[in-house]
């Protein structure tokens, strides 16, 4: 049997952070449960890295395919199958306004660009800023230092979302003796 078309497959994560600064820890996602198997679509926005568009079963009664944004660090295991069912291929396919003139996300154009965007996203990433200018991703967990433009950087914040570098070194602890 031929496929419908190639797709880039995920898993929700078992347990996922949500709240101020991520301290809320989640069993998968609001409308997925974990393990859920998503369909993700490549995004119509190319500087998007944090959000993608998936299709999947809905952790609810009737687990009807839902079509929605979501954002990437809650996904894992990203491969490429091949879609052979006709609703999964329609669900991909279908408008998010009644007047069909916008898509949630764009179809692979095949197996090899659907591949290149599953080992980016394999790859654990952080949102990062640089002295208060963004400045793409950077490995999760970021390096303490980090080189850009001829200068160097220094990790000043860390969260589960983003890392913040600053161009000032971090200040020498006090050395502290203890009197006994």
């Amino acid at each position: 049997m031929e496929p419908l078309t190639w797709c880039v497959v995920a898993n929700v994560a078992a347990e996922t952070n949500n709240g101020d600064g991520g301290l809320e820890i989640r069993s998968g996602l609001r409308r997925f449960g974990p393990g859920a198997r998503l369909w993700v679509l490549r995004t119509a926005f190319q500087s998007s890295y944090r959000r993608v568009n998936v299709v999947g079963r809905h952790r609810g009664p009737g687990h009807r395919l839902i079509h929605i944004i979501i954002e990437l660090r809650g996904l894992t295991g990203f491969r490429v199958r091949p879609v052979y069912s006709p609703a999964v291929y329609t669900a991909l396919n279908r408008p998010w306004e009644p007047t069909g003139n916008r898509r949630f996300g764009v179809m692979w154009a095949g197996f090899e660009q659907a591949q290149e965007y599953a080992d980016l996203w394999n790859e654990p990433r952080l949102e990062a800023r640089f002295d208060g200018a963004d400045g793409g991703t950077v490995a999760d967990p970021p390096p303490m230092e980090i080189e850009r433009n001829d200068k160097t950087y220094y990790l000043a914040h860390l969260n589960s979302r983003y890392a913040r570098y600053s161009s000032l070194p971090p200040s020498a602890e006090p050395q502290y003796r203890w009197a006994g």
